[in-house]
């Protein structure tokens, strides 16, 4: 059975016809065994999003891989996204989106492809002085319509600025990394080096100021 029912594929098919430039490569990283339940519809999912369009391209890879360890993955399913705009690997998903996470992946495959961030200009300029390395972590759950916009937030500052990576995480299948940050409702935004979480889906400014914050860059 299809992932994506055929009524949105010619939606997607129309709007991916009309915004995609550039390729844009989908890593997957699976485990070996059995006990991993999404990792053969996280394949399924982006294997449908090729068909839909040829410019996304899917690149299946194991946990077990040296390319995994370079990215530190040691559980699956985790996709990374590049294009030739963006090619450090800093957009990733720990989990399979989907639900209203599906949203996403269909903004960042458009953002990958074009090159075209959706941030104000000052956001921007802020942004790229950041020198350190900053980890962004939003914890969601599928059926969270507020997620997708804490994500896409943490996916157009790693975007603009390669010494920032967002992370989309997925609580229930990532349970030890949902506990571990203490989260009891989602979204909950986890920044390096800060003490308290980003609690909700926040204004961009909100984003911006504790990213700078964690940066030690005064706003």
């Amino acid at each position: 059975m299809a992932l994506i029912n055929d009524e949105y594929k010619l939606k997607l098919k129309e709007e991916f016809g009309k915004i995609l430039k550039d390729d844009v490569q989908i890593l997957l990283f699976k485990d070996t065994d059995s006990q991993c339940a999404y990792c053969n519809d996280t394949e399924k999912l982006i294997t449908e999003l090729n068909e839909i369009d040829g410019r996304i391209k899917p690149d299946i890879h194991t946990i077990n891989e040296d390319l995994a360890k370079t990215f530190g993955i040691t559980k699956g399913p985790v996709l990374i996204m590049k294009s030739k705009h963006f090619q450090k690997g800093n957009i990733r998903y720990y989990g399979i989106p989907s639900g209203y996470e599906f949203r996403s992946i269909v903004e960042d495959i458009k953002a990958l492809s074009t090159g075209n961030i959706e941030l104000r200009e000052g956001t921007i300029e802020k942004l790229k002085k950041i020198e350190k390395p900053i980890n962004i972590k939003v914890f969601i759950t599928p059926t969270c319509p507020y997620c997708p916009a804490a994500v896409g937030m943490a996916h157009k500052f790693a975007m603009v600025n390669e010494n920032i990576t967002g992370d989309m995480i997925e609580s229930y299948e990532f349970n030890e990394m949902a506990e571990e940050a203490a989260v009891s409702s989602v979204p909950h935004t986890t920044i390096t080096d800060l003490d308290q979480p980003i609690i909700g889906a926040q204004p961009e400014e909100i984003f911006l100021d504790q990213v700078l914050l964690s940066a030690e860059i005064s706003s």
